[in-house]
């Protein structure tokens, strides 16, 4: 029986190389990235907004699911550059989910809980309704939509908060800022659940495996974050305590940032329709924060 090809977008992006290490012993993974950082075997050189090139590249490698997690993820510069935002996170989407119905390949798309505006009391659900507050969160809820209407082998995957190996993330700025300074002010009063991206690369390839099985039966959206929530503050200062640092982490609001876009207050996603339909909780953030401090040393 033939390996199933997964073509994994920005395999080179923190989400992108653990889903890349982590299907590559089950799947023939391919990945497009502007670099290979990861020395993938099978790699393609490609920025996603050059339409004409990734489908050539799609029509050569003929995968069976295509995961998309590249976008342009800095929240503050979409603010500024919002054309750029758009030719990345809405165009070049819609140009590979074009390209999924043109070779009926499965799309899963990586989107964000900045969909949400923050203002429910209680966790978001997947049957809510979107309204983002900034241009990054609208970009994403505007492919999300796209995809939806022109799709129907789809899986949106909401996840919020994530930290891992090979990029910038707030774990390692937590510990780097920690090292060089007594005192840390960090906003507590945003929610969400942090992530580690190894456990979220697990969950779509229980999810990618419940499609192969049941085709038909699990495509839609899915929130898929660690279990349990807490603060930037709460979870600045469980990072310094798991590292044994001696900075001192010191609430403040996010009024008070003047960042030029706006953070929804709360983040916080259900993981209960993932639970359910799989038989398989998240681990709670602080079981996978100790284990990915731990894989570092």
């Amino acid at each position: 029986m033939r390996k199933l090809k997964v073509l994994i977008t920005g395999s080179s992006g923190m989400l992108g190389r653990a889903i890349c290490c982590l299907l590559a012993k089950d799947y023939h993974v391919c990945g497009i990235d502007l670099e290979n950082s990861i020395r993938l075997v099978n790699f393609f050189k490609c920025d996603i907004t050059k339409h004409s090139l990734f489908r050539k590249i799609t029509l050569k490698v003929r995968p069976d699911i295509i995961i998309h997690t590249a976008a342009y993820t800095d929240v503050d510069e979409c603010e500024v550059n919002k054309k750029k935002a758009g030719d990345i996170n809405i165009k070049a989407s819609a140009n590979i989910a074009m390209v999924c119905r043109d070779i009926d390949c499965t799309l899963i798309f990586i989107s964000t809980d900045y969909v949400f505006n923050g203002r429910k009391k209680s966790p978001y659900l997947e049957k809510d309704k979107p309204s983002p507050l900034n241009v990054y969160g609208k970009t994403k809820f505007d492919a999300e939509r796209f995809i939806s209407n022109n799709l129907d082998r789809y899986i949106l995957v909401r996840t919020t908060w994530l930290y891992g190996n090979g990029g910038k993330n707030f774990v390692d700025t937590i510990v780097n800022n920690a090292k060089l300074m007594p005192l840390l002010r960090v906003v507590d009063n945003q929610r969400g659940s942090p992530t580690y991206v190894l456990d979220l690369a697990a969950a779509l390839r229980i999810l990618i495996k419940k499609v192969i099985l049941y085709p038909g039966k699990y495509y839609g959206i899915y929130n898929i974050t660690n279990s349990g929530s807490c603060s930037w503050y709460r979870f600045a200062k469980e990072i310094i305590k798991v590292n044994r640092l001696n900075s001192r982490v010191i609430s403040s609001k996010i009024e008070y940032s003047k960042r030029p876009a706006k953070r929804p207050e709360n983040s916080v996603l259900s993981n209960s329709k993932f639970n359910r339909l799989t038989g398989r909780p998240m681990r709670n953030w602080k079981e996978a924060l100790c284990a990915y401090l731990q894989n570092k040393k």
